[in-house]
């Protein structure tokens, strides 16, 4: 008994000393890891109800941090041995301050060292042995006020737990429900994780839900991608159910990214705050991936992105909504689904010197991808894009449009890994676009409205359908030289087709059309509409228009006075502007290019230039023509109005003749009419003509006339017409021309003196000789000549009116009005021999008998011829003049010799002389005197009878005796 007595007195003397003897052993050890201070408040063993609790313990160094350990308790559940478990009822540690630390390099657990546990010896390779039966279960683990801090060199944690939790971990009970719950701060950053999950069985189920408060992404990476910073904020939950290799697994929640940086050598990333919300899932299927869904919305703010000097992208705002579906066949994507929206704010892009931006940019609609063997087989897709504000700039362009839109659903097929078709409907609004070229040129357009179709469309062999375009208020100018080149108010197509080999389009209209004008001036053309119908263009190389109309045009031309068109040189001056400051290296690649071009053209159009072809041109309503040309003095005004112009057949290809129509007003009354036929473009030039102006005002043309033909024209009117044919290129036809009230001025000019030469008479001469009772002067004017040959011009046509014209006529008229005295009609030679005979034109002499003032008996006819003819030419003044000739002289000499004879003092020879002289002179004037008085008896008025003083020629062999008529 007092064995059994002593034994018991000794175990509970162990007993109660195993704690004392536990706490001992801590500290000896403590302080042999290198602890200076350790001490323990309390330390105790509940044999009764299993548990160790340790109270207190603190443990410090100099230099190093200290471990701290308020409160550590945990509880073990005897029963359980009996079934071969070990269960831990309840781990309680709380009040806990410690951590790694590394000094040189030891690795310090608060002040123990943990290095000296490296064992140098190398390693035995433990026996394998057999599995245990024994089971280890936790109950409950509690953590409370824990203090925990890692201080290596590459890595600087800190986690304080306010509270967590670790509850039903059975190894034994595969369908317990493990639940672990965290609440804290981790590198300063709340954290909250409350998670139940069943790891053991077949089954396995998992739920977590994590939440972070602003955590410095910066604490974790820094040791490995010391270059992303920012505070990472996350409200998420997962949810896993896995039997075997299949299941899902179940996310919903939201994170978001604040102050967001990537900084290197090469790039620098920032964004102000990047958010998720929404949900999604994966599912598994034989432990290969079956789905992968995702459904919700990303919102970004301040998106910024620099890559050196070279590239940088700024966005205010990036927002993504919808969802994705991806599908898997095995291994193996097989299709991407879902709706999309995304929408960017904001939108600045630039690269070297590049950039690009917009206010707003949205896209949405949905997406459905599907794939053979990882390959893209077909996409179907809505299209729905949006750009407020959209800009782009480069060295050479400056674009800026207020809206681009384009709605359009989509399909895109694959064969194999080539793109096989393309299936789409675009539609294409554009606002208020602005386009600058090097500062020089400038494009304004206020909206354009385009919509096509893509019939499952080959890339290589592109083909688009029914296209439709509108635009409005188009304008193109330039700036340099400030000039309006082109405005449109708008251009409409209607079913537009496009292919490598054929573009054309049902009808093409263009309406409100100014071109070539400055602000404040009148446009050199405007064109109220030009309509076309049934365009094709094959090859590149062929172009038909069916039918071609215009409408209410208006064309200025202003020549100056050094014959230069002031609007082609006004526009000819801006264009050369757009070609300034191009570098050298510019120009030398141009000329490659344009080298490459003209070789490739040539080669590929050496047997098929091209062409065109217009079935029909027609232009109705008014059609001004204004022309005023201040190369001549008074300027030239002059007004064309076509009223009707109808072209048919016109071909450059073919060598076809084009039936043409005309009706026009000249400055407001002359009516023009023209028709026939004529091969305008194409082959050899061959065609027939008529033409017909009524009641143009002659006036009008003055100024040419002055300065060609050396005579203004005051007055007048002129009736022409012409006809003709042309054949390969050589004109043969006629013109008439009527000419009434005519009334000419010398301009007294070389020109007059010219044209006087080649009419051989002053124009007033001609015009007096042609103009009938009616005041009307009639031509008819042979058309003759070739369109080659370099003479043919204005003043070849000079020529002709003068020497086959006017001459010509003047001289039939006179002919035919003196016949048969017409034969001896003559013309002065130069202006001289006109200013001594006082006429241009001599008419055949009135005969005389020599030595008397009695006119030949046969001259009475002629007289009556003369007089005719002066009554049906009003303008024509005659001049008379008698003369004495050799055989006047004979014929007196015998009488006045007689009469000399008879005298009772005769004359000397001399004497004689002189009055042989005075009796010559006095014929002269009794013939004129007579002719004179027998043309008044017929009725010609005196003031257009003009005498001369007459010299007698006694010198002449060939003068006879007689009166000198001349106009």
């Amino acid at each position: 008994m007092r064995v059994i007595m002593s034994m018991l007195v000794v175990i509970v003397l162990g007993l109660y000393s195993l704690p004392y003897l536990m706490r001992d052993q801590a500290v000896i050890w403590l302080k042999g890891q290198g602890a200076e201070h350790v001490s323990f408040e309390k330390v105790d063993i509940h044999w009764l109800s299993g548990s160790v609790e340790l109270i207190e313990l603190k443990a410090d160094s100099e230099g190093v941090p200290p471990m701290r350990v308020g409160h550590l308790k945990v509880t073990l559940d005897y029963p359980s041995l009996f079934e071969k478990r070990i269960l831990i009822n309840e781990v309680i540690l709380s009040d806990v301050a410690s951590g790694l630390y590394q000094q040189g390099d030891d690795l310090w657990l608060g002040p123990v060292n943990l290095s000296q546990f490296n064992s140098t010896e190398p390693s035995v390779k433990e026996p394998e042995s057999p599995a245990s039966e024994w089971r280890v279960g936790i109950a409950n683990v509690r953590l409370n006020h824990i203090n925990w801090a890692l201080n290596l060199p590459q890595h600087q944690q800190q986690i304080v737990i306010d509270n967590a939790d670790l509850n039903s971990l059975y190894q034994w009970d595969e369908t317990a429900s493990t639940q672990v719950t965290l609440n804290g701060l981790l590198n300063g950053s709340r954290i909250e994780l409350n998670s139940a999950a069943v790891p053991l069985p077949e089954q396995k189920t998992s739920t977590i839900k994590l939440v972070l408060d602003r955590f410095p992404i910066e604490s974790v990476a820094k040791a490995w991608v010391p270059q992303l910073k920012g505070f990472l904020t996350t409200n998420l939950e997962l949810k896993l159910d896995l039997t075997g290799g299949s299941g899902q697994l179940l996310h919903s929640g939201s994170f978001s990214l604040d102050e967001f940086s990537w900084k290197d050598e090469q790039i620098n990333v920032s964004d102000k705050r990047l958010e998720w919300s929404g949900k999604g899932a994966v599912k598994l299927a034989a432990s290969a991936l079956q789905n992968v869904s995702l459904q919700g919305a990303i919102q970004s703010s301040g998106i910024k992105l620099e890559q050196g000097k070279q590239l940088a992208l700024l966005m205010s705002q990036l927002s993504w909504q919808g969802g994705v579906d991806l599908g898997f066949d095995g291994s193996a994507l097989s299709s991407i689904k879902g709706p999309q929206q995304l929408s960017i704010k904001n939108l600045d892009f630039s690269q070297a010197d590049q950039r690009i931006s917009a206010a707003g940019l949205s896209q949405q609609g949905p997406l459905n991808l599907s794939f053979t063997e990882n390959v893209p087989k077909q996409l179907n897709s809505q299209l729905t894009l949006n750009i407020d504000t959209l800009g782009l700039k480069n060295p050479q362009i400056d674009l800026a449009a207020a809206q681009l839109s384009l709605v359009s659903p989509l399909k895109i097929s694959w064969q194999g890994s080539e793109l096989a078709g393309i299936t789409a409907a675009p539609a294409i609004t554009l606002q208020k676009l602005q386009l600058s070229q090097d500062g020089r040129l400038a494009v304004a357009l206020d909206s354009v409205d385009m919509a096509a179709e893509l019939a499952n469309m080959s890339v290589s062999q592109p083909v688009i359908e029914k296209v439709r375009l509108k635009t409005a208020a188009l304008s193109v100018s330039t700036l340099k030289e400030p000039l309006q080149l082109l405005e449109l108010g708008s251009i409409g197509l209607v079913n537009g087709f496009y292919s490598t080999k054929k573009i054309s389009a049902e009808q093409l209209t263009f309406s409100g059309l100014k071109a070539n004008y400055k602000q404040g001036q009148q446009p050199m053309s405007t064109i109220g509409e030009l309509q076309l119908k049934g365009l094709l263009l094959t090859d590149l190389n062929r172009l038909v228009i069916n039918d071609a109309r215009i409408k209410d045009t208006q064309t200025y031309v202003s020549v100056t006075n050094k014959q230069g068109i002031k609007e082609i040189e006004r526009l000819t001056f801006a264009l050369a502007t757009l070609g300034e400051g191009t570098s050298a290296r510019g120009k030398e690649n141009n000329a490659k290019t344009t080298a490459i071009t003209t070789t490739t053209a040539k080669a590929e159009n050496q047997e098929t230039a091209f062409s065109v072809r217009v079935e029909q041109l027609l232009m109705t309503s008014k059609n001004l023509i204004n022309i005023e040309d201040h190369s001549v003095q008074p300027a030239f005004k002059s007004v064309l109005d076509i009223q009707e112009l109808n072209v048919e057949k016109v071909d450059s290809g073919k060598a076809e003749l084009s039936p043409f129509k005309l009706q026009a007003t000249i400055n407001t009354h002359a009516k023009l009419t023209a028709s026939g036929k004529m091969n305008l473009l194409g082959g050899t030039r061959n065609g027939n003509w008529k033409l017909d102006i009524k009641n143009a005002e002659l006036p009008v043309v003055s100024p040419y006339a002055g300065k060609y033909v050396g005579y203004f024209l005051q007055s007048g009117q002129m009736d022409f017409s012409s006809s003709g044919t042309l054949k390969e290129g050589v004109l043969a036809g006629k013109n008439r021309i009527k000419l009434n009230r005519l009334e000419v001025q010398p301009a007294q000019t070389q020109a007059t003196d010219e044209f006087n030469s080649k009419l051989s008479m002053p124009l007033g001469t001609a015009i007096s000789v042609l103009q009938d009772s009616d005041d009307n002067i009639k031509l008819d004017l042979p058309v003759e000549g070739s369109l080659d040959d370099p003479q043919f011009g204005y003043q070849d046509i000079v020529n002709r009116l003068a020497t086959k014209g006017l001459k010509k006529a003047a001289f039939s008229f006179l002919t035919k009005a003196l016949q048969p005295y017409g034969a001896l009609i003559s013309i002065a030679s130069t202006a001289i021999d006109a200013n001594k005979s006082g006429a241009f034109i001599t008419l055949a002499p009135v005969n005389f008998t020599a030595g008397t003032s009695t006119v030949a008996a046969d001259m009475g006819g002629y007289l009556g011829k003369i007089a005719e003819m002066m009554s049906s030419r009003k303008g024509l003044r005659l001049n008379i003049c008698g003369n004495a000739v050799k055989d006047d002289r004979i014929a007196l000499s015998a009488l006045l010799e007689k009469e000399n004879k008879a005298k009772a003092k005769p004359l000397s020879p001399a004497e004689l002389e002189v009055v042989m002289l005075e009796r010559l002179q006095g014929l002269a004037v009794a013939r004129g005197a007579q002719v004179t008085s027998l043309l008044l008896e017929k009725g010609v008025a005196k003031d257009r009878l003009f005498s001369c003083f007459p010299v007698p020629n006694l010198k002449s062999d060939e003068l006879k005796p007689g009166v000198v008529l001349a106009l």
